[in-house]
């Protein structure tokens, strides 16, 4: 039968048919055992797996999506819209008490023995491992008593996993469930104290500031940034091995942490010197951590990112995982504390998300974007950015940064893009 004549949920059928048995085609060429609930899929988050093997997943995962809409029908589908902040309430009870390691890794145990360990009451115990089991995350076998499977494996000894789960829950669900409200209350702001965040929080100040006072929540705050990084998607390989950085002596890597960057591009160019700025606590940090054979070229500098760029004449700025962060009105302030440094040929690179076109990468990793977008607008109302958002935000700072446009390497998430100025010295405005 001709494929054009087949109805949506024949074809999904189909789909998830041919590229689920693609995947598990993979682990049967490794000698591996098909994945399972109870024993996972034995690959971790940045386990390497061809590029064609992901693709397939994507496409099993996208089709099967697609087909529990579909059978779900149009009301069904409203629905069920709330469902999956169960999920995250059920694991912010187990992370909050320690739950899952209270549950012995080989063995069962019962709900009254954790609740006897943890001093909690019983009915809670039993209520919150059992919301938590119904997506797999414990098994309930016989009654009243439970062992572990993949997915709670993973809670116990994992401590990034750990912060993950609770920055969401702490920082971004409050502010979530607030987000119309500040659509009403400050209609159109760029403001990061006029968001979700300012009213699930009571804050008048910027989430960043709220979470650097509370040491607690900055080391969360930090490990989340390195956990999310961790998936293949986000390495720093990409962008070493798809941008020419032979040409560059001098970096200045603006918002640069801890100095992961720097330490990797001066290992693979012994030419480069980089200079990284951020807040003062940061590079009092990240000094600590530079190798003894790279410091005489890897040196950090306290600096705003808002203020007037100090270094000059270096030929590279590169602003990686920032830009993300920040409404178009305070990224249009970035780019333009730059100018005071740059000399005619130097580039700015930027290493971040660009947005696909909708549909272009299909309806599941459009879905993605479009969460992660909406988490940025709630948490501080920031954004992610396609490419004509990309090319307005640069030609809102001055007419003689010339963008250079955008790619994005084979299996990145985040894009290289480009600019460069081509004025004579580094003063905002006029030609």
């Amino acid at each position: 039968m001709d494929t054009r004549d087949q109805g949506q949920v024949t074809r999904l059928l189909g789909e998830v048919q041919k590229f689920a048995t693609e995947y598990l085609e993979f682990f049967s060429n490794q000698g591996l055992a098909e994945p399972s609930f109870e024993a996972g899929n034995g690959h971790p988050l940045d386990g390497v797996v061809p590029i064609q093997v992901q693709a397939a997943r994507e496409k099993a995962l996208e089709a099967t999506e697609e087909l529990h809409c579909l059978l779900l029908g149009p009301m069904g589908l409203l629905m069920e819209a709330p469902a999956n902040q169960y999920i995250l309430l059920s694991l912010q009870y187990i992370y909050r008490y320690n739950i899952a390691a209270h549950v012995p890794l080989h063995g069962e145990t019962t709900f009254k023995a954790i609740s006897e360990a943890t001093g909690l009451d019983l009915d809670d115990v039993t209520r919150f491992i059992r919301l938590a089991a119904g997506w797999h995350i414990f098994h309930e076998v016989p009654k009243d008593a439970i062992v572990h499977t993949a997915a709670s494996r993973q809670l116990v000894g994992d401590p990034n996993l750990k912060a993950w789960i609770e920055n969401i829950a702490v920082e971004f669900w409050p502010s979530l469930a607030r987000t119309v409200d500040s659509t009403q209350r400050w209609p159109g702001s760029q403001e990061p104290n006029e968001s979700g965040y300012s009213l699930g929080h009571n804050t008048n100040d910027s989430p960043f500031d709220v979470i650097m006072r509370d040491p607690v929540r900055q080391q969360r705050f930090n490990d989340v940034q390195s956990f999310s990084h961790r998936h293949s998607s986000f390495s720093l390989d990409h962008l070493l091995k798809n941008f020419d950085f032979g040409d560059v002596r001098t970096l200045v890597d603006v918002g640069g942490g801890r100095g992961e960057v720097a330490m990797a591009l001066a290992h693979k160019y012994s030419d480069m010197e980089v200079i990284v700025q951020d807040q003062p606590d940061i590079i009092r940090d990240m000094n600590n951590r530079v190798p003894p054979a790279l410091r005489d070229r890897v040196r950090g500098m306290e600096h705003d990112f808002f203020t007037p760029q100090p270094v000059k004449d270096a030929d590279l700025y590169l602003l990686r995982w920032v830009m993300h962060d920040w409404s178009d009105k305070y990224c249009v302030k970035i780019l333009e504390s730059l100018v005071p440094g740059l000399r005619r040929g130097a580039r700015i690179l930027v290493n971040d998300i660009c947005v696909p076109e909708p549909a272009e990468l299909g309806v599941r990793a459009d879905r993605g974007f479009r969460q992660m977008d909406m988490t940025m607008k709630a948490f501080n109302n920031a954004r992610q950015r396609d490419h004509e958002t990309w090319v307005h935000l640069f030609a809102s700072v001055d007419p003689r940064l010339q963008f250079l446009g955008v790619t994005i390497p084979p299996g990145a998430r985040m894009a290289i893009i480009q600019a460069e100025w081509t004025g004579e010295d580094g003063t905002v405005g006029g030609i």
